[in-house]
């Protein structure tokens, strides 16, 4: 399959074991962008395992075949002026390079042995499990974090999509070689992975370098099954932690849409009018205007087969119930009348201006066509998504947003200094009614 971003040829294609292959030649630039995503990550976890596929994330780093420690792997990328990161999701584990193209063959192996053939030597492990457990405890430590958690927790209650990605200490520090060993072999699994490629490349000699590196590649045994997302909120629907801070920190969402929704443009630009940078409602009215938040924006999180819209917002702690209701005021106000075409247009082109300039790097068109393969969607190309947001209507925006943000749906983080959480309870369920 062939397709098209701006002036850039894609090509897609699959190798006898399953892994789908992405390939954009950008023949003006003097660098490769590479990009492996794997479906598996927190959300294919049993409880009893929970922060495996981040623990192994994190290992892959630490010694490989052919590049035996953290150094070998780091002089090859890093030594050579190139990137090398990797990231973990609830639904997804992906591993990034960017070098100079000259450097492309031997990056293309280590990314395979990185992903395919990690040595997980017990005493790195042991090294980088102290790491984890110091990274998850920062996470507590930082109320911005700790309130997105919370929040997730409020919504999803004890599924794994309301886990921390990270896991918990507890089951951090029990987690032993072979259960990331078993787990390797179960999940990276290459019919459930994307490689994408983009920049300077010689097709040809790039195709017969994925074939050996990544072509005998298997998963082992059954692979791991992501639970179907639970009814939302969960019961009760709030999180609260006290804390002895001067500062506020709160999350109130609901249910979203799914990744692939049809109707996934439209939230894009409603959340952009809600809360998506100093010119949307939230932003104006409740900082600019009343200057009753130092922070405060919108958000939208997306999953396989469910999502979450929500607003994040810092506050001082005397005026957290003002801004509460200012908060679900501005959704009142976007859910009374549509947008005027002028302001809807102004959203349009700050969402488009984002988009565009989001793709003229290798990195970025790598994975453009990267997560529309992973997430299994019918690529897009650049100019077909703009065309899906210049479509959008002020009337699909309002009834979108009277769709999604309902007071009986509402789930609360809450992190800061609090004399009565059951006053913060009763607003919840006074919302609620």
């Amino acid at each position: 399959m062939t397709a098209t971003l701006s002036h850039q040829a894609f090509e897609t294609y699959q190798l006898p074991n399953g892994l789908t292959v992405a390939l954009t030649p950008i023949p003006c630039v003097r660098s490769l962008a590479m990009g492996l995503y794997l479906q598996v990550g927190a959300r294919y976890e049993k409880d009893e395992e929970a922060g495996v596929s981040h623990f192994l994330e994190h290992m892959a780093f630490k010694g490989c075949r052919g590049w035996p420690t953290a150094l070998d792997i780091a002089n090859a990328v890093e030594g050579r002026g190139g990137y090398l990161n990797a990231s973990t999701s609830y639904e997804f584990t992906t591993f990034w390079v960017k070098i100079g193209a000259r450097h492309w063959r031997e990056s293309l192996h280590l990314l395979a042995s990185m992903v395919l053939h990690p040595l997980l030597d017990p005493d790195e492990m042991a090294r980088e499990r102290g790491v984890i457990l110091d990274e998850i405890a920062m996470y507590r430590d930082v109320p911005e974090d700790l309130v997105s958690q919370l929040g997730n927790k409020a919504m999803w209650g004890e599924h794994p999509l309301g886990r921390e990605i990270a896991g918990e200490l507890e089951r951090v520090a029990a987690l032993s070689r072979e259960a990331l060993s078993a787990f390797h072999a179960r999940a990276y699994r290459p019919e459930r992975a994307v490689l994408t490629l983009a920049g300077a490349m010689d097709p040809s000699a790039v195709r017969r370098a994925i074939e050996e590196a990544f072509g005998g590649w298997r998963g082992e045994g059954e692979a791991p099954e992501m639970p179907p997302a639970p009814p939302a909120p969960s019961h009760p629907p709030y999180r609260i932690a006290r804390r002895n801070s001067e500062q506020a920190h709160l999350q109130l969402a609901v249910p979203g849409l799914p990744r692939m929704h049809p109707q996934r443009f439209v939230l894009r630009l409603l959340n952009v009018m809600a809360g998506e940078g100093m010119s949307s409602r939230l932003w104006q009215r409740l900082r600019e205007e009343r200057g009753l938040t130092y922070n405060i924006g919108s958000f939208t999180n997306t999953f396989h087969d469910a999502g979450i819209l929500g607003v994040y917002g810092g506050c001082d702690a005397a005026r957290l119930f003002e801004a509460l209701d200012g908060v679900m005021a501005v959704w009142e106000e976007i859910q009374a009348r549509p947008a005027s075409e002028e302001e809807l247009n102004r959203f349009k082109e700050y969402l488009r201006g984002r988009t565009e300039l989001a793709s003229e790097d290798t990195m970025s068109v790598a994975a453009w066509w990267g997560m529309q393969l992973a997430a299994g969607a019918k690529p897009m190309s650049l100019d077909e998504v703009l065309a899906k947001i210049e479509a959008v209507t002020p009337e699909e925006v309002q009834q979108l947003a009277r769709q999604l943000w309902r007071r009986d749906r509402l789930a609360l983080g809450y992190v800061g200094p609090i004399d009565s959480e059951q006053r913060l309870i009763d607003w919840l369920a006074a919302s609620n009614r």
